[in-house]
């Protein structure tokens, strides 16, 4: 079963490769942090020249973290774009008719789900990696990313290497953030077959979702309600020279991961039992 999926996976990888909206989705994601960066530089010395104070007080880091922050939070361009891509990736097959195509190979339908689930994986990897590489490289060269000191002693408290790590851990939680609303958008293409329908469903479905975290009720158990903890965590380690974060930590992997099982079981269920025509 398992060669099964990871050649389904190969040929879904292979799919998206020679979809244009693959690379427009990229090149989506690239422009909106740019313009995230252009703002976060800008803005606050222009709020400080008239009068409003503040100032560009950014390290290499806290800049980083903004434009990826920008980019996948709750409400962040990339995370809605990525919403709309997954959510057409089984409806368009379905919509086309290929997908019975598919279907007529020996392979079972929880395989099929399970490479396009993976083949997502992949690809949310690829963006997030692109994306952290990029706002590395905008906050290393605009502020610098060096060791955090207090300007006043010039006491070195998180050193450079300290800064990357927790990068690479902030970058990881955006990982699994963005993979959640991507198995959000396929459970939804699982039960629509037109996938201009599947697209919007999934975009109005999602909204609601959001909101939820504003609520105490609600806010520990929705994923959305921790989208932006990994670019808060790294940014408080910046200003704070001992936080204990790792039950947040582990809170933020447990819920995200609950949340990817749910979505994926749910999608078997569906597509399991749904009739192809």
């Amino acid at each position: 079963m398992l060669d099964r999926i990871l050649r389904l996976t190969k040929a879904e990888l292979y799919k998206l490769s020679r979809q244009k909206f693959s690379f427009l989705l990229v090149l989506f994601v690239i422009f909106n942090a740019v313009l995230v960066g252009i703002g976060s530089r800008i803005f606050p010395a222009i709020m400080s020249a008239m009068g409003g104070g503040g100032g560009a007080l950014f390290d290499g880091y806290t800049f980083a973290s903004v434009i990826e922050t920008g980019t996948f939070s709750s409400a962040g361009a990339g995370t809605i774009a990525m919403l709309a891509f997954s959510g057409s990736m089984v409806a368009s097959e379905t919509d086309s008719g290929t997908i019975k195509n598919i279907l007529v190979r020996p392979i079972r339908r929880h395989e099929f789900i399970l490479a396009k689930a993976l083949a997502l994986f992949i690809y949310c990897l690829l963006l997030v990696v692109l994306m952290t590489a990029l706002s590395m490289a905008a906050g290393a060269l605009i502020y610098g990313m060096g060791d955090i000191s207090i300007a006043e002693t010039g006491e070195v408290f998180r050193t450079r290497g300290e800064m990357l790590r927790n990068m690479c851990i902030s970058s990881t939680m955006d990982i699994f953030s963005i993979y959640a609303v991507a198995c959000l958008g396929l459970l939804v293409s699982v039960m629509i077959k037109n996938s201009g329908w599947a697209v919007i469903t999934a975009l109005v479905l999602y909204f609601p979702i959001m909101f939820l975290k504003n609520f105490e009720v609600f806010s520990p158990w929705v994923f959305t309600a921790y989208m932006d903890l990994g670019q808060n965590i790294l940014r408080e380690m910046v200003v704070v020279k001992s936080r204990t974060w790792l039950p947040e930590l582990y809170t933020f992997f447990a819920v995200n991961i609950a949340t990817v099982f749910v979505f994926l079981a749910a999608s078997i269920l569906i597509f399991s039992k749904k009739e192809i025509h």
